[in-house]
């Protein structure tokens, strides 16, 4: 059935988590768009016979937006966490990309998915990594994504640094752009592993890739200290005044992490709209440090909060980078004020939005926008008494109350689990593969599923 055809659907809580939260409302979906937003009884009056999801005590939130991933770390959760980044990506990731096939990439980004969609992420911005071969393997992300029904943003996280055959990259790129534009749900991004990853031949083709082709970046800038050093060593500047200075910022541009940066490299980055997707789970986990969210903030640019990759984070639950990242921001300045519940919400989801330049169709409750919507459960003893709802959002929810999730107007998670894949028969297949990929990897001292005890 076409989006056009489709009955219209009620959505109800106690709260509708519109712009301005809407107490007992409903949102209103025809099609793949948000129709109305308003009070529960006029929009029961004014749609006779749509279903209704939800009841009086659920809350209705917009999709969450997660700005930074890795799809292609599916299959390697919960290893290598004793090293900081340098020495994790020279242990884990270098290996496991040499043996990174369709059917990991295919593997992977289910079973990664499946885990967003249940923490009430609508939309991912994922960043590939993998060796390049005869065969491209980053379209079997856009199959995976289509398969889920969750939307996504796809890029190839690319760097000729090791091979120096940029043309290798560039056909990767293609590919993944040529899949993007047969899915309904996916978009396509120019993606690089970092500035330091790219010759200066690769940099300047993948410029004027993303330049001359109208195509977004996405980009990890300054996430550690040792980038920042390397990059003034190499060009005597940071990587966002090279980035600046080379015209990447003249594509629209999402950089993750940007840790490591100072007054000069935010004000460039507000100057040239660069959005940020701060991943606090990651940065944790990898000990990189604490993004200066307030300060890029302040400055005008736009924040989105990202749980990354699957072997740096390791979960890929929303809710808690939400929290996580409320709760850094505070212990880093030591004021209960550093990062309201609310603020974290809207770094959530309408910010989110912003930094992918996406906030005229998802990010919000608002009528037009995509029906991209999370449906929390309140009938429970979690979110039993609601004081607050940005503060029940965001201190108090977890995964387990996400009950419903809509993604283009149509179901993607109901009753808290998936509806288009089986999870446990997703899982069971995963599990051979992942086995296969670690081994191949040489991981054993590392994994238990490749002999380590």
């Amino acid at each position: 059935m076409s989006a056009p055809d489709r009955p219209a659907v009620l959505l109800r809580g106690a709260w509708v988590m519109a712009p301005e939260p809407v107490r007992d409302g409903a949102v209103a979906v025809v099609g793949d768009r948000i129709a109305a937003v308003g009070p529960y009884a006029e929009l029961a009056a004014a749609y006779p016979g749509a279903d209704v999801h939800g009841g009086e005590h659920d809350i209705v939130c917009p999709g969450f937006v997660n700005t930074h991933g890795h799809f292609s770390e599916g299959l390697i959760t919960g290893i290598a966490s004793q090293h900081t980044l340098v020495e994790w990506l020279d242990a884990l990731i270098a290996p496991v990309k040499l043996h990174t096939t369709p059917e990991v990439a295919r593997l992977g980004t289910l079973v990664a998915g499946i885990q967003m969609l249940r923490s009430g992420i609508t939309t991912a911005n994922d960043m590939f990594v993998t060796g390049t071969g005869p065969e491209p393997v980053t379209p079997a992300v856009v199959e995976a994504l289509d398969e889920l029904r969750l939307r996504g943003v796809v890029s190839y996280g690319a760097g000729d640094a090791d091979t120096g055959d940029p043309a290798a990259e560039l056909a990767e790129h293609d590919a993944l752009r040529e899949a993007a534009a047969g899915s309904d749900l996916c978009t396509f991004r120019l993606g690089m592993g970092s500035m330091l990853s790219h010759s200066p031949a690769l940099l300047e083709q993948a410029v004027a890739y993303a330049v001359d082709g109208g195509h977004g970046v996405h980009v990890h800038l300054q996430e550690v200290r040792e980038e920042v050093t390397r990059m003034r060593v190499t060009t005597g500047r940071t990587s966002v005044e090279h980035a600046a200075h080379v015209g990447l910022f003249e594509a629209p541009t999402l950089a993750a992490h940007c840790v490591w940066t100072d007054r000069r490299d935010r004000e460039l980055m507000a100057e040239h709209r660069v959005g940020v997707a701060h991943n606090p789970l990651a940065n944790g986990i990898l000990a990189s440090g604490i993004a200066p969210v307030a300060e890029l903030r302040q400055l005008g640019v736009d924040v989105g909060f990202g749980v990354d990759g699957a072997a740096s984070n390791d979960a890929q639950d929303f809710l808690q980078a939400i929290k996580t990242g409320a709760l850094l921001a505070r212990v880093r300045d030591l004021q209960a004020t550093a990062m309201t519940a609310r603020e974290a919400f809207e770094i959530a989801t309408i910010g989110g939005a912003r930094a992918l330049r996406m906030e005229d169709e998802i990010g919000s409750i608002e009528v037009g926008k995509k029906a991209d919507l999370v449906l929390l459960d309140g009938s429970g003893p979690t979110l039993a008494n609601v004081h607050e709802p940005y503060q029940a959002v965001v201190f108090v929810a977890g995964s387990r109350e996400v009950a419903e999730v809509w993604v283009d107007g149509l179901p993607s998670v109901l009753g808290g689990d998936v509806v288009t894949v089986d999870p446990v028969e997703v899982a069971e297949r995963s599990r051979p593969v992942a086995r296969r990929l670690v081994t191949e990897a040489g991981l054993g001292h590392l994994s238990a599923l490749a002999g380590a005890v």
